[in-house]
């Protein structure tokens, strides 16, 4: 519809122009949101990445050696430390084990 004076076309034209720059505004300020996005993930990503990485869940784990049960008896500690015999700690044993002074001459 044309306008009926140069005044009413030049106000159209501003409008049309008011409308295209709100759609361009539009476009790039949810191109800006997505880039943005983008970035706080990878970013996300490196420092979950580096998390993981210094915590040591990339190393590989060695697999388990055989264990002999000899390693298993020195491993554990029994509970109850009176429960171990120790012979030098009981006084008849050293003198049913040793000859007596009487004995030897």
């Amino acid at each position: 519809m044309p306008a009926k004076s140069k005044h009413m076309e030049q106000r159209k034209q501003r409008i049309a122009n008011a409308k295209k720059n709100a759609r361009l505004a539009g476009k790039l300020r949810r191109r800006r949101q997505l880039q943005a996005l983008g970035g706080l993930l990878a970013v996300a990503a490196v420092l979950t990445l580096a998390y993981l990485w210094q915590s040591g869940f990339f190393k590989d784990e060695e697999p388990a050696a055989e264990e002999t049960p000899t390693s298993e008896i020195t491993e554990t500690a029994p509970l109850d430390p009176s429960a171990t015999v120790d012979p030098t700690a009981d006084p008849s044993a050293e003198t049913s084990e040793t000859p007596s002074e009487t004995a030897t001459e």
